[in-house]
Parts: structure tokens; C-alpha cells; sequence
């Protein structure tokens, strides 16, 4: 079963508040628009980046797998553990948000 796309948000921000943690309503819309370019079966990580707004800053980013295209973006730790665990959780129980249907024009 997959999520329908006007359910992920909901879904996904009661799974981050599972977590302990509140997301912005610009960061559960930048997650919703960026979730569905980061398809794969990976599960999804916390990788630590040396942040380029203050020397010593960390910027940690949620990705899957190999890519480098990131879900979300913080300088919270705990923030990006808590996205990540909410989307690991939302898709081994749901399968992902479900695919839009293409027309074939063959």
C-alpha cells in the first residue's frame, strides 16, 4: 500500500512528531517537494557536511542511499535523525508515496 500524495504530509509530520521533533510548515512543504525526486530503495541516512554560512557550523542533510540530493537540510542533529527516522518508518509501512499515472500516447 502507498501513500496518496495529498496524504504524505500529514502523515509524514505526525511520523516526525512520533520523533520528538517539530518541523516548520516551510520545512514539512520543502520536504514534500523534494521527497518525490529522491525515489529508491535505500534507507534513508543522516550525512554531516561542513557548513558554508560559519566556520565550524555543521549542516547535516537526510539522503538515500548514494545520492547527494538531500530531503532536508539543518544544523540540528536531532532534527535530521528525527526526519530520517520518519521516513524510514513511513515507508516500511507504506511503500512511499504512490506514483502519479503516466498517459502512454502510443
Amino acid at each position: 500500500m502507498n501513500i496518496e500524495p495529498s496524504d504524505f504530509p500529514s502523515r509524514f509530520r505526525a511520523h516526525v512528531e512520533l520523533q520528538g521533533a517539530t518541523l516548520t510548515p516551510e520545512e514539512l512543504s520543502h520536504v514534500g517537494e523534494c521527497y518525490p525526486q529522491c525515489r529508491g530503495k535505500d534507507n534513508w541516512d543522516v550525512r554531516e557536511y561542513a557548513s558554508v554560512t560559519a566556520v565550524g557550523a555543521r549542516e547535516y542533510r537526510v539522503v538515500r542511499g548514494s545520492s547527494t540530493l538531500a530531503v532536508y537540510r539543518t544544523t540540528k542533529r536531532d532534527q535530521a535523525t528525527a526526519v530520517r527516522a520518519a521516513l524510514n518508518e513511513l515507508e516500511s509501512r507504506y511503500g512511499g508515496i504512490e506514483k502519479p499515472a503516466q498517459n502512454s500516447s502510443s
